[in-house]
């Protein structure tokens, strides 16, 4: 063969031509083939050297050369034939596989799509980190770079990836080297674990309700082994769950207990569904007990009995202290019989004696069963102090039970005398409650009588002390009493016997401020005014001032103290009365505003030093209070708020904070609580208090409130975001339903701060032109043909897109802004229906909701006129859409307004009729034209017979009664057949078109459809 080229270079071209043809382009060959490049661009600069070798050398080379290229060939075909075998591999497995190097993906498979979200091409762009959760990258990225140095790791975990969607979902990962199109890299496979994880999630916060249960619960199969025991159970009978498990109820009742317990349970399980009594055991620990236990059936799916769960309460120390009351009973009863010197007596709380002892008889002549069931009062002389002295003392026994009440009464023997009786008394409690008062009195007539006599003796004497209106005393140097005139008797409501018997020390409030008091006196020889709290009997605290000097003996030794007292009680609470006005609220007397905030502040200051764990404000809001105002009067609005703010006192704990905050709110701050259930159980209360019903006057008022509910915790304890957190959470009570409790979360504020965005977006959005109109067709059922349409208004959004009426109509209300957006709308009614005259349609009407607030204006009908008049349309073409909710808010004024309007000639529709509280009525009392029954009907027709015999029902009424009848939510054939059957004159639904802007609305007038 001839050739102009050497052979070097023409070897050289020959070489590379082969390769190029059985490889492809050589940019993207392995290294390994790169270097056999190199090996013939060698061979290609001998070729060229200055002494060209023999032809023989060059054949011998290129026959190597030849060799080698079919060498590689066959390389190349097998990594062909392995890479296409490993994708069908990776495309056919159900999980998602990834092949990277470094960072950057080479290849993966269909799975990985689904899994990501992302498309092949998309990931393909990608860095592994990119489908990492952040929180996880550290993790992942210290694995793989140990797993590239050789170092032992594990290659499976757990982690979660980012979804294109910005969902985040949990995979198994799986990671692996491996040599891919010849070179090292890394392979992963993800299976996807969200579910399985969402479900270990709530596996884990059941068994933790059932652990922190306070009851020993415990769950038993049919053969009564046990399957579950919570830890309140290990505490209440002393066996491990370990334990416990797989055993029966003789751990704690023995076999035959157990036996004859199952049996009893079993049969009342079958006959009433559940079992309820007292069941003594046996600790683990030897130890009896007494548990209160209710036993209802387990049931699987399929309402078969498989089980049963025990829930048991101890109350072993209630049942010992039951016990111990008898037998005291007993003791007193043995003990007093016989007793001639005292009688003992019990009375319940309203003083009514259930127990007098026979000595009774002996010391006042009376038969004991002739007195049972009487108040003691019968036994009183009618003096008022003596009466009072009386009910002072038993008042102090119930009051501090365990604390023994003595005290003197004058009473009247069976023979008419006056008895003086020196009694002891306790408070009667069991089961924790006070429920009467147990007691021992005895004869001290003698006695009193010589008191007296020794007091008339000593009359002259101490007749100026007496009669000073100034409270006088002279006390010895410990402060015992010596002498007290009558005003410092009256001034302290005790006896003077009692205050002789005591000393001045027991006067003061503050022990330590008497302590003060003889220093100074004691350092100066004097006192002039000095300020002091002293107690009144019966622990009533008066303010006074006291000058004193020291009193000295006949030796000039120091013999005690004398001094006067002057009462300034009343000047202290005209003081404090006008302090008190500035922080709590005239009406209830409950705290205000000011002072709720700040014993707030305070709370939370007690939070952040970690003084409390947790503290919790609850805002509370009556419903539909204003109601009772606009019908009842102020008047009796204020008693239902005075008796509201006493139920929710008496819901309360002593320590807890109550504030009414303004007109119908009042705000609760509770501390030292145990966390939220706790809150939320006080709230419960509370919402109990406000449901039961009022008596005002002849009325029965029901009332219902909303509760916010928001948490102290450390770190997040400001006082005014707590309350706005509250208010936030009060809100979202009222926008779903009311009378209801809400929790505040983060989310709350989130939508407080959206919904304050949208607020400030809407009072822009008219002028900026960003209201619309769609119209959906009404379509008159004898012809078929669309009647008209009903305009519905569409908030286009610049950066949230369309928003519907739901998502800003109730702001507009709450705003205000929904006057100037209902005129808007109907004056863009009234210039479409003009449109539609100018375009050859003016048979078509036009059908626009009317809200609460635009009705209950006092100019809608003439403002509603002059726009008619100013487009030319006919009031007989707009139709006016309201609500039954319209008509019970606004009755009265409702029926003037419709009478006018139906004058003018407007066509007045009731829309939703049906869903109200009394839609019959509306139609016998109010001038309506059309009824527009509820989609919620129309929709079930077909599905739901009742729902077709409601329908049926209104438009048989509607038409006896000469009104017209709108189906709503028409939406299948089946559904328009029926309606035309039933004699419905209008449908309306998506059957015909979904709300339609105004091109799409014309474009279908001019397709001028039938149905």
């Amino acid at each position: 063969m001839t050739t102009a080229l050497p052979p070097g270079l023409y070897l050289h071209d020959l070489l590379r031509h082969q390769v190029e043809e059985h490889l492809g382009s050589l940019d993207s060959l392995p290294e390994e083939w790169h270097r056999f490049l190199r090996a013939v661009d060698a061979e290609y600069r001998r070729a060229h050297e200055p002494a060209e070798p023999v032809a023989s050398d060059l054949l011998d080379r290129y026959a190597r050369l030849q060799s080698d290229v079919a060498e590689l060939d066959r390389t190349a075909g097998a990594l062909r034939e392995s890479d296409r075998q490993f994708r069908e591999l990776a495309e056919t497995v159900a999980a998602a596989t990834f092949a990277f190097r470094g960072t950057r993906f080479l290849y993966v498979n269909a799975a990985a799509e689904q899994l990501t979200g992302y498309t092949r091409d998309e990931l393909l762009a990608m860095r592994f980190w990119d489908i990492v959760a952040p929180e996880h990258r550290d993790m992942v990225r210290e694995r793989g770079l140990a797993r590239q140095r050789g170092e032992p790791v594990l290659s499976r975990y757990e982690f979660r990836i980012l979804r294109k969607d910005g969902g985040e979902r949990w995979v198994d990962y799986t990671a692996s080297l491996i040599e891919y199109r010849g070179e090292p890299a890394g392979l992963g496979t993800a299976f996807d674990i969200t579910d399985y994880k969402e479900a270990h999630t709530a596996l884990q916060r059941q068994a933790l309700v059932f652990d922190s249960l306070y009851d020993a619960v415990m769950i038993t199969d049919m053969d009564g082994r046990l399957m579950a025991w919570n830890r309140a159970a290990e505490r209440v009978y002393g066996w491990t769950r370990d334990e416990a498990l797989g055993r029966g109820a003789e751990l704690w009742l023995g076999r035959e207990g157990a036996h004859e317990l199952s049996q009893s349970v079993f049969d009342a399980l079958d006959r009433e569904g559940r079992w309820q009594g007292q069941i003594p055991f046996t600790r683990k620990d030897g130890a009896a007990g007494v548990s209160e236990t209710l036993v209802v059936p387990l049931l699987d799916a399929q309402g078969n009995r498989v089980g049963a769960v025990g829930v048991n309460r101890d109350v072993t120390d209630r049942a010992r202290a039951e016990e111990e009351l008898r037998l005291s009973e007993e003791r007193y009863r043995l003990m007093v019989a016989g007793s001639e010197q005292v009688f003992f007596y019990v009375h319940d709380t309203e003083g009514r004696f259930e127990y007098l002892s026979p000595s009774l008889r002996s010391v006042l002549g009376y038969d004991p069963q002739s007195l049972i069931g009487k108040p003691y009062h019968v036994l009183l002389t009618p003096d008022e102090a003596n009466v009072g002295q009386v009910d002072g003392g038993t008042a102090d026994a119930m009051q501090a039970p365990g604390d023994l009440s003595n005290y003197n009464a004058e009473v009247r023997h069976a023979d008419g005398r006056i008895v003086v009786l020196e009694l002891a008394e306790t408070a009667l409690v069991q089961d924790g409650q006070v429920r009467g008062v147990q007691g021992f009195a005895r004869d001290i007539t003698p006695r009193r009588a010589a008191e007296r006599a020794l007091r008339e003796s000593e009359a002259r004497y101490r007749k100026l002390f007496e009669e000073s209106r100034d409270a006088i005393y002279m006390t010895t140097v410990d402060g015992r009493f010596v002498e007290v005139n009558q005003a410092l008797v009256e001034m302290f409501g005790y006896t003077r016997e009692e205050l002789l018997a005591g000393t001045s020390g027991d006067l003061y409030v503050n022990p330590a401020e008497r302590q003060r008091f003889r220093d100074e006196i004691t350092r100066a020889g004097f006192v002039r005014d000095y300020e002091v709290r002293l107690l009144r009997r019966g622990g009533e605290p008066i303010d006074a001032l006291v000058s004193a000097s020291v009193r000295r003996g006949a030796d000039g030794n120091v013999a005690g103290f004398q001094g006067i007292i002057h009462d300034i009680t009343e000047r202290k609470r005209a003081e404090a009365q006008l302090a008190h006005g500035t922080l709590h609220d005239a009406l209830t007397g409950l705290p205000n505003r000011i002072l709720f905030v700040d014993r707030l502040r305070h709370a939370a200051e007690r939070v952040r030093r970690g003084d409390h764990a947790v503290a919790a404000v609850l805002f509370l809001d009556l419903d539909r209070f204003k109601v009772v105002n606009d019908s009842l009067g102020h008047g009796l609005g204020d008693r239902m708020l005075r008796e509201c703010a006493l139920r929710l006192e008496a819901a309360l704990r002593p320590g807890d904070t109550l504030a009414r905050f303004g007109g119908d709110e009042f705000t609760v701050l509770l501390e030292g609580i145990g966390g939220p259930r706790e809150a939320t159980h006080v709230a419960e209360k509370l919402l109990e208090a406000i449901g039961r019903p009022f008596t005002l006057d002849a009325h029965e008022v029901f009332a219902t409130a909303s509760v916010g509910l928001a948490l102290a915790t450390p770190g997040d304890e400001d006082a005014e975001e707590l309350l706005r957190n509250a208010d936030a959470a009060l809100s979202r009570a009222k926008v779903l339903g009311k009378n209801r409790l809400e929790v505040f979360d983060r989310a709350m504020h989130a939508e407080a701060m959206s919904r304050l965005r949208l607020e400030s977006d809407l009072r822009r959005a008219l002028e900026r032109g960003e209201f619309r109109l769609a119209y959906q067709p009404i379509v008159t059922l004898d012809t078929g043909r669309i009647d008209g349409f009903e305009a519905l208004l569409r908030w286009k959004h610049p950066e949230r897109g369309e928003i519907t009426p739901d998502g800003f109509i109730p702001i507009a209300e709450e705003t205000g802004l929904i006057i100037p957006l209902g005129l808007w709308t109907l004056e863009e009614c009234c210039r479409q229906l003009k449109r539609w005259g100018e375009a050859g349609y003016g048979r078509l009407s036009m059908s626009a909701n009317l809200s609460a607030t635009q009705f209950g204006g006092p100019d809608l009908a003439e403002h509603l006129m002059r726009t008619l008049d100013q487009c030319g349309v006919s009031p007989d073409r707009f139709k006016l859409e309201i609500t039954e909710s319209v008509l019970l808010q606004h009755a009265e004024p409702a029926l003037g307004t419709l009478q006018r309007l139906r004058e003018m000639g407007v066509v007045l529709c009731i829309d939703d009729f049906g869903t109200g509280y009394s839609s019959l009525g509306y139609l016998h009392r109010f001038p309506l034209d059309v009824v527009k029954i509820d989609r919620s009907f129309v929709s079930q027709m077909d599905r739901d017979g009742r729902s077709a015999q409601l329908v049926h029902a209104i438009v048989s009424l509607a038409r006896n009664l000469r009104v017209k009848v709108v189906a709503e939510g028409v939406e299948t054939r089946e559904q328009l057949a029926a309606l035309r059957g039933m004699g419905c004159d209008y449908a309306q639904g998506f059957l015909f078109a979904e709300p339609l802007n105004e091109e799409r609305m014309e474009r279908m007038l001019a397709s001028n459809p039938q149905w």
